[in-house]
C-alpha cells in the first residue's frame, strides 16, 4: 500500500462516521493499515454509490498498488504469493475462460501437485484466517495472485483454443453471416448467368442491353438522394457538444467494457490512455482493454509505460487469421467484464460524459434498444480541402442521416467506432465478423435483422480525418469493399433477409450498402454518357439521338447535381456555427473531385474484392493531427 503521509494524517483505529454494516469491518481494516480517514471515508461513500467494495475503491483511486497489497495479504494469511503465472502450469478447465470476467480462483498442476490460486478480499480476510488455522493442511495447496495475474496468465494459457474461437464461430453459425466467402456457390451460379445474359444482350441489342442498364443504376443513384432529402428536411440537428444527463445518487452503475483495437499506435498510446481516463465513469466499474497484436511490441511498451491502473488491461490478440480490427474486438469480448461495451479508435476524443448518456439511454430504451451510435465530429477540418469535406460528409451522415434512420426505426449501418452496446445483443448477434472489414455496417444491419434497435447520442467523440489522399483512398477503399461484402452476405438468401429487415427495411439497407457502391461506380460513367450525348447532338451530321437517351442525360444531369447540393446541404445543416465560420467556402466546390475519388476508391475496392478481400488497409494516425 501507499504511503498516505502526504495530505492525509494517520488515524487510529476508530470508526468512521460514513460507514456501517458490512463496510464498518472494512473501513476499520484500511484505517489500521495506515490510510488515512478522508480517503476512507471517500472510498466508503462511492463502494456504497457503486455496489463496490471500499479495497476497490482505494484501488481505482491509485491508493492501492494492487501487486503489493496482494503479496501482503498473502503474508496475513501464510500463504506463497505469485507474481506471475506460469500459463503452462493453468489447469484448462471447460469454463476457464470466465476467470476473465470474475476473480479467481485458479488451479495449477505443478510437479508436486495441485496449487489453487486465490485473490483474498478485506471483507473476508478474517474468515479465511480462521479457516486456514482450523485446517493448516490447506496451506500446501494455496497460494495468492492478483486479479490482474490470474487473467493475464488464463489469456495466454487459452490463447489459442480463443482466437479459432473468434475467428471462425461466426462462420460456423447456421444463419451464414460470416463474409470468410467471398460469395456461396449458388451467388457464383447466379453472377455467371447474369454475365452471360448481359453479355448476349450487347451483342444482340446492344442499345436496350446499355439503356436497361443505364435505368437500374439510375434508380440507385435516384433512390439515395431521396433517402437524404427525406433525412435533410426532417432533420434535428445533433449539437457537436451536448450536457450529459446527471448521475442519480440513489442508482448503482454497472460495469462498462470499453475495447480499443490498436495496431502500430505507440506514438498514440499517451495521449489515447489520457483521454479514456477522463471519462466520467467510476474507475471501479471500468474495464478498458487496450487490444494490440502479439507481435506489436512497440504499441504494448508505449502503453506500459503509462502506467494503466487497475481498470485497464493490455490483451494480446495471436496472429491468427485475417488481421483485422473486428477480429480484435471479438477476441477481447471473451473477457468483457461489462454488462455494456464501448468501441473506440486510437485517436479518438469521446465527450467525458459520452458513458453516463449512453448508460441513461439504455435505462430509459425497450429492451429491444441494443446499441447506440454517438456522433463522429472532424477536428482537423481546417487542414486542407480533403479534410474539409471529410468533415462536411461526416457531419451529414451522424448529424443527419444516421439520426432520422433511427428515428424512423430502420437498419442503421454503425460507424466504426462510439458504438455502445449491451454484451447480451452483441453475443447473441454473434459479435463482429472478423473477414468483414466494415465491421461496423455488417454489425448494425445483423443487429436489425434480429430485432434490435440502434438508437443515437448527442455527446460527440472528436476523431481526425486523412489529409494524404493516398491514405483517404486507403480507407476509402476498405469501407467500400467491407460493404460489398455486407450486401453479398446479406444476398445469400434474399428472401430471408426481406423478412428480417422488413420491406422498408430492406429498401433502405439496398439504398444504404449497395447505392452507396452503385453510386461511386458509377458516377465517372454518368459525365461519360453525358459528355457522349451532348457530343452526340452537337454533331449536325449524326442522326437525332433517341428520345430515351436525351431524357436519361437530363436525368444523369439532375442525379449529379442534386447529389453535390444534397451532399453540402446535410453537411452544412449538421455543421455547428464554429464549423461553419471556420470552414473554408471555397472547398465545397471541390465537391465534384471528393465524389471522383470515392469512385476510383469504389473500383479500387472491387478490384481488391477479387484478389485481396481480408487485407486491412490501416489508416496512420499522428498523435498531432
Amino acid at each position: 500500500m501507499r504511503d498516505e503521509r502526504r495530505g492525509a494524517e494517520r488515524i487510529p483505529a476508530e470508526k468512521p462516521r460514513d460507514t456501517g454494516g458490512e463496510g464498518f469491518d472494512e473501513a476499520r481494516f484500511f484505517l489500521r493499515c495506515g490510510i488515512g480517514k478522508p480517503h476512507v471515508a471517500a472510498a466508503a461513500r462511492a463502494a456504497r454509490a457503486n455496489a463496490t467494495s471500499i479495497e476497490k475503491e482505494l484501488m481505482a483511486r491509485g491508493l492501492i498498488e494492487p501487486r503489493l497489497y496482494y503479496r501482503w495479504l498473502a503474508g496475513e494469511l501464510g500463504l506463497p504469493h505469485v507474481d506471475r503465472i506460469d500459463p503452462d502450469e493453468v489447469v484448462r478447465l471447460p469454463m476457464m475462460d470466465a476467470l476473465l470476467r470474475r476473480d479467481g480462483p485458479l488451479r495449477l498442476s505443478r510437479p508436486d501437485g495441485q496449487v489453487t490460486v486465490i485473490v483474498p478480499e478485506a471483507r473476508t480476510l478474517d474468515q479465511q484466517k480462521a479457516q486456514l488455522s482450523a485446517r493448516p493442511g490447506l496451506r500446501s495447496s494455496l497460494a495468492v495472485a492478483s486479479p490482474s495475474a490470474i487473467r493475464e496468465a488464463v489469456w495466454q494459457a487459452g490463447a489459442g483454443d480463443r482466437v479459432r474461437r473468434a475467428t471462425f464461430e461466426l462462420d460456423q453459425d447456421p444463419r451464414g453471416t460470416s463474409a470468410r466467402r467471398v460469395m456461396t456457390a449458388a451467388q457464383g451460379f447466379a453472377l455467371a448467368l447474369m454475365l452471360c445474359f448481359a453479355l448476349t444482350g450487347v451483342l444482340l441489342w446492344p442499345f436496350m442491353a446499355f439503356t436497361m442498364l443505364h435505368v437500374v443504376l439510375t434508380l440507385f443513384f435516384s433512390g439515395g438522394i431521396l433517402l437524404r432529402l427525406a433525412a435533410l428536411v426532417t432533420s434535428v440537428p445533433v449539437p457537436a457538444r451536448a450536457r450529459p444527463p446527471d448521475r442519480p445518487d440513489t442508482t448503482p452503475l454497472p460495469v462498462y467494457t470499453v475495447l480499443i483495437a490498436l495496431r502500430h499506435e505507440a506514438a498514440m498510446a499517451p495521449a489515447l490512455v489520457s483521454r479514456i481516463a477522463a471519462l466520467d465513469w467510476p474507475k471501479s466499474l471500468l474495464d478498458v482493454k487496450y487490444i494490440c497484436e502479439t507481435d506489436d511490441a512497440a504499441t504494448i511498451s508505449a502503453l506500459l509505460a503509462q502506467n494503466l491502473g487497475p481498470e485497464c488491461e493490455i490483451v494480446r490478440t495471436p496472429s491468427f487469421g485475417p488481421r483485422t480490427k473486428p477480429k480484435a474486438l471479438q477476441y477481447a469480448l471473451q473477457g468483457a467484464r461489462g454488462s455494456l461495451v464501448a468501441v473506440y479508435d486510437a485517436e479518438d476524443k469521446p465527450a467525458p460524459g459520452q458513458l453516463l448518456e449512453a448508460w441513461a439511454a439504455f435505462r430509459r430504451g425497450d429492451p429491444r434498444l441494443g446499441c447506440l451510435q454517438a456522433p463522429l465530429a472532424i477536428a482537423n477540418f481546417r487542414a486542407n480541402w480533403l479534410s474539409g469535406l471529410f468533415a462536411l460528409e461526416y457531419s451529414g451522415l451522424f448529424r443527419i442521416l444516421i439520426p432520422f434512420l433511427a428515428r424512423t426505426g430502420m437498419p442503421i449501418p454503425l460507424g466504426g467506432t462510439s458504438n455502445h452496446f449491451k454484451r447480451s445483443a452483441l453475443e447473441q448477434v454473434g459479435g463482429w465478423d472478423p473477414h468483414n472489414v466494415t465491421e461496423d455496417a455488417d454489425l448494425g444491419m445483423r443487429l436489425h435483422a434480429q430485432g434490435y434497435r440502434t438508437g443515437t447520442l448527442r455527446c460527440a467523440t472528436i476523431e481526425t480525418a486523412p489529409v494524404a489522399r493516398t491514405v483517404w483512398v486507403r480507407q476509402r477503399t476498405r469501407w467500400l469493399k467491407g460493404w460489398a461484402q455486407t450486401w453479398l452476405v446479406a444476398m445469400r438468401r434474399p428472401l430471408r433477409t426481406l423478412l428480417a429487415l422488413g420491406p422498408a427495411g430492406f429498401l433502405v439497407f439496398q439504398l444504404m450498402i449497395a447505392g452507396m457502391l452503385v453510386s461511386a461506380l458509377a458516377h465517372p460513367l454518368m459525365f461519360v454518357f453525358i459528355g457522349l450525348t451532348l457530343a452526340w447532338l452537337a454533331s449536325g451530321s449524326a442522326p437525332a439521338a433517341p428520345a430515351s437517351q436525351n431524357v436519361l442525360m437530363w436525368i444523369d444531369l439532375a442525379n449529379i447535381t442534386c447529389s453535390y447540393l444534397t451532399f453540402i446541404a446535410m453537411g452544412w445543416r449538421g455543421f455547428t456555427r464554429h464549423e461553419r465560420t471556420r470552414l473554408n467556402k471555397r472547398w465545397l466546390f471541390l465537391t465534384p473531385a471528393y465524389w471522383l475519388l470515392m469512385s476510383f476508391s469504389g473500383w479500387r475496392a472491387l478490384r481488391q474484392l477479387a484478389t485481396d478481400t481480408h487485407l486491412w488497409e490501416k489508416t496512420p494516425h499522428h498523435p498531432d493531427s
